[in-house]
C-alpha cells in the first residue's frame, strides 16, 4: 500500500471512528437523559402534573452533550501546543543537539536523518529519563509541531539499528496522520471517561453529605453517572483499539519499507520481549496515551496493539513463535556489538534512483534505504556550526534573517537597515552581533542544502514566544519584498516558515475529498506557475505546461495564462489544492514533475518549489531529489522524453 492509499484509507477509518464515537456519545447522552427523568420525574413536579417529559428530556440530552463536547474540547486545548507537551507531561527531556550523551547523540542523529530522508520539518527529541522499559511515541497535530519521544531503556538497551526501526516506525505515524487522530481520541476519550469522573465525585461527597429522599436522588444520580460513564469509556476504549492495531501493523510494514532491515525492528520487538519490564511504563497517565506507544505500555483487556508474536512473524514469516520467549531471553542477555554511537560518517550505496515521475509519485511518504544514505550525507555536509543553530531560538532566527540578505552590495545594506530598525523598535528580534556571526555560514552553503538546513531549525523558531514569531515573519517578509520582487527561494521560504510558526496549528486533516476537476483554475495556475521556472522562452512554457496538465487532466483542461503576481496567486489558490483527495494528488505530482523534466534540466528554483508545493500539500517528499547531481539530471533527461 503506497502513501496515497495510506491516506485514501486512514481518511475512510476516521471516518468510521467518528461515526463509532458519535453512536457511543448519543448512547450515553440517552441513557443520561433517562436517568435525569426518571429521578426528576419521580420528584414533587409529579404531584402537580407539570412535567413535561420530552422537554425535561430533550434539555437534559443538549445538557449531557454539552458537559461531553466541553471537557473534549478542554482536554484538546491542553494538547494544542503539539508533540512537545505530550512528551513533557510524561517525564519528557529535550535532547539537544550538542548533548554530550553518546546515546541520545545517535538518537539525535537518526531522527535527524529520518527527518531529512523524508522531507518534513524535524520534530523535537524528547528521552524519558526515568522510564527503564523500551518504549517509543509520536506525538503532534500535524509534522509541523511534531516530537518523537523515546524511553531511556530504549536508548540504552537497542542498537543502532534496532534504534532505527523504531524511529522509522513512529515517522510512519507522522507522515500516515495517525498523531493528529491519536490527539482527537484523548480528547474524544476524555469526553466520555468525564462523566464517570462527575459520578465518583458526586457519590464521594454525597456519602458524607444529607441523607433522606433528596439524598438517595443525588446518590442514584451519582451512580448512574459513575456506571454509564464507565460503560461509554469501555465503549470508546473497544473502538480505539481496533483501530490503532490496524494502524500499528501499517507502521510496522512502513518502517520495514523506509529502512529496507526488518532485522532491525525485529531486533527491537525482541528486546522487549526479552526485557524484565519490556515495554510497561510507570506512567500514571500511560492509560490515556497508550494507543500512541510503539509497543503496549501496559496491560489492557482491549489491546492498542498486536501482539509481539504476530507483529515479529510479519517481519519474518520463518520466525517460529513457540520459540520466542527463548530467543528473546538470549537475544537481551547478549552483548550488544555495534559501530561508534557517534556515527558521523555515513554509508553511501554506489546506485542513484532515477528521478522519473513515477519514481518521484511512489516515493512520496516511502523514503528509500538511498533516501537514508542521502540523508546521512547532508547531515554530515551540514557545517557543524549552522547545525548548532537549532538548540538556539536566537542562532536559528538570525539564520532566517541571513538567508534573505542579498548579494547585491546596495540592496543588502538596505535589508541591514530594516533589520536594524526592528531591533531598535524592541521587537525582539535578537542583535546584529548575532546576524554577523551567522553570515558567513549562510552565505558559504550550498544552493540545495539551504532548505534542508531551514527544516532542521523549525523546533527552535517554535520555542520563540507568539508575539516575537509573529515579528519575525513579518520583518522577513519585508525583506523577501525588499527588491519590489520575490524569487523562488524567498517564496518558499516564506510559505514554510508562514505553515511551521503559526501561533496554534488546527488539527485538521491533511488531505479533502475534492476530484481534480473540482479545481481546474487552481490547478492551471499551479502548472503555469511551475512551467514558467524552468523555462527559457515563452514557447517553452507553454510545452513545459502541456506536458504536464494534460497527463493530470486529460480531456477537460484549463488553457494556459502568463500569471502575474504569482506568489500572491499561488498562495491562494494551495487553501483548494490543500482540500483534493489523495489519489488526485497523486495525478497532481506526477504532472508536475512531467512539467519540470520537459526539458531535461532540473533547476535548484524548481527542486526548491516543487519542495514547498509538496510540503504544503503535505506530501513528503524524500530528500534525494534535492541533490541535483549529475545522474539525477540525466534520469530527467530521460524522464522528459517519456
Amino acid at each position: 500500500m503506497d502513501f496515497y492509499a495510506r491516506q485514501a484509507e486512514a481518511r475512510r477509518g476516521t471516518r468510521w471512528l467518528v461515526v463509532a464515537f458519535a453512536i457511543s456519545i448519543a448512547l450515553v447522552v440517552t441513557a443520561l437523559s433517562l436517568i435525569v427523568v426518571v429521578v426528576l420525574g419521580g420528584g414533587p413536579e409529579r404531584a402537580t402534573g407539570t412535567t413535561d417529559y420530552v422537554g425535561l428530556g430533550i434539555g437534559a440530552a443538549l445538557f449531557w452533550l454539552l458537559v461531553i463536547w466541553a471537557a473534549s474540547a478542554f482536554r484538546t486545548m491542553q494538547l494544542r501546543d503539539g508533540g512537545g507537551a505530550v512528551a513533557t507531561a510524561l517525564g519528557g527531556v529535550r535532547v539537544e543537539r550538542n548533548t554530550q550523551d553518546p546515546r541520545l547523540k545517535r538518537l539525535h542523529n537518526i531522527v535527524e536523518e529520518m527527518s531529512i530522508a523524508s522531507g518534513v520539518t524535524m520534530p523535537e527529541v524528547y528521552v524519558l529519563e526515568d522510564e527503564a522499559a523500551i518504549n517509543a511515541f509520536a506525538a503532534g497535530h500535524s509534522p509541523a509541531n511534531a516530537a518523537v519521544a523515546v524511553t531511556r531503556g530504549a536508548v540504552q538497551r537497542l542498537n543502532r539499528d534496532e534504534l532505527q526501526g523504531v524511529i522509522a516506525h513512529e515517522f510512519s505515524h507522522i507522515l500516515n496522520g495517525d498523531m493528529r487522530l491519536n490527539l482527537r481520541l484523548i480528547g474524544w476519550l476524555f469526553g466520555l471517561m468525564f462523566i464517570a469522573l462527575m459520578g465518583r465525585l458526586i457519590l464521594r461527597h454525597s456519602s458524607r453529605g444529607r441523607s433522606g429522599k433528596g439524598g438517595a436522588y443525588v446518590l442514584l444520580i451519582g451512580a448512574g453517572l459513575a456506571i454509564i460513564g464507565w460503560l461509554g469509556g469501555v465503549c470508546g476504549r473497544v473502538i480505539q483499539a481496533a483501530v490503532c492495531r490496524r494502524r500499528e501493523r501499517l507502521a510496522d510494514a512502513s518502517a520495514v519499507q523506509f529502512t529496507r532491515n526488518p532485522e532491525g525492528l525485529k531486533g527491537a520487538l525482541l528486546q522487549i520481549a526479552g526485557a524484565g519490564r519490556g515495554s510497561r511504563l510507570d506512567q500514571a497517565q500511560t492509560e490515556e496515551v497508550a494507543h500512541m506507544l510503539f509497543a503496549s505500555g501496559l496491560q489492557r483487556v482491549f489491546a492498542t496493539h498486536p501482539p509481539l508474536a504476530e507483529r515479529i512473524s510479519a517481519l519474518d514469516p520463518n520466525f517460529d513463535v513457540s520459540f520466542l520467549q527463548e530467543i528473546a531471553t538470549r537475544a537481551a542477555r547478549e552483548p550488544r556489538l555495534e559501530p561508534d554511537l557517534e556515527e558521523l560518517t555515513s554509508r553511501m550505496h554506489e546506485n542513484r534512483i532515477e528521478v522519473v515521475p513515477a519514481a518521484v509519485v511512489a516515493s512520496v511518504g516511502n523514503a528509500s534505504a538511498a533516501d537514508m544514505d542521502e540523508a546521512a550525507a547532508v547531515r554530515v555536509e551540514l557545517p557543524i556550526e549552522l547545525r548548532e543553530f537549532a538548540e538556539s531560538t536566537g542562532r536559528a532566527r538570525a539564520f532566517v534573517l541571513a538567508l534573505l540578505l542579498s548579494r547585491a552590495a546596495t540592496l543588502r545594506a538596505r535589508q541591514r537597515g530594516m533589520i536594524e530598525a526592528a531591533m531598535a523598535a524592541g521587537l525582539g528580534m535578537g542583535s546584529m552581533a548575532e546576524l554577523d556571526v551567522v553570515q558567513p555560514q549562510v552565505d558559504a552553503l550550498a544552493a540545495d542544502l539551504r532548505l534542508p538546513a531551514l527544516l532542521q531549525l523549525f523546533p527552535a523558531l517554535r520555542r520563540l514566544p507568539r508575539d516575537e514569531r509573529t515579528k519575525l515573519f513579518e520583518l522577513v517578509a519585508s525583506l523577501a519584498r525588499a527588491d519590489a520582487t520575490m524569487d523562488v527561494f524567498e517564496f518558499c521560504l516564506l510559505k514554510l516558515l508562514a505553515d511551521s510558526l503559526r501561533a496554534e496549528l488546527e488539527a485538521r486533516d491533511p488531505h479533502g475529498g475534492l476530484p481534480l476537476t473540482a479545481a481546474l483554475g487552481e490547478i492551471g495556475l499551479l502548472f503555469a506557475v511551475v512551467a514558467a521556472q524552468g523555462a527559457v522562452s515563452a514557447i517553452e512554457t507553454r510545452r513545459a505546461y502541456e506536458a504536464g496538465i494534460s497527463k493530470v487532466l486529460p480531456r477537460e483542461r484549463p488553457e494556459f495564462r502568463t500569471v502575474a503576481d504569482w506568489p500572491v496567486s499561488l498562495n491562494a489558490a494551495f487553501d483548494r489544492l490543500q482540500t483534493l483527495h489523495p489519489f488526485a494528488k497523486r495525478a497532481l505530482l506526477e504532472g508536475l514533475v512531467m512539467t519540470i523534466a520537459h526539458d531535461g534540466v532540473m533547476t535548484q528554483g524548481e527542486v526548491d518549489l516543487l519542495r514547498t508545493i509538496c510540503a504544503v500539500l503535505q506530501l513528503p517528499l524524500p530528500a534525494l531529489l534535492g541533490r541535483t547531481s549529475p545522474a539525477s539530471s540525466a534520469a530527467l533527461v530521460s524522464a522528459g522524453g517519456a
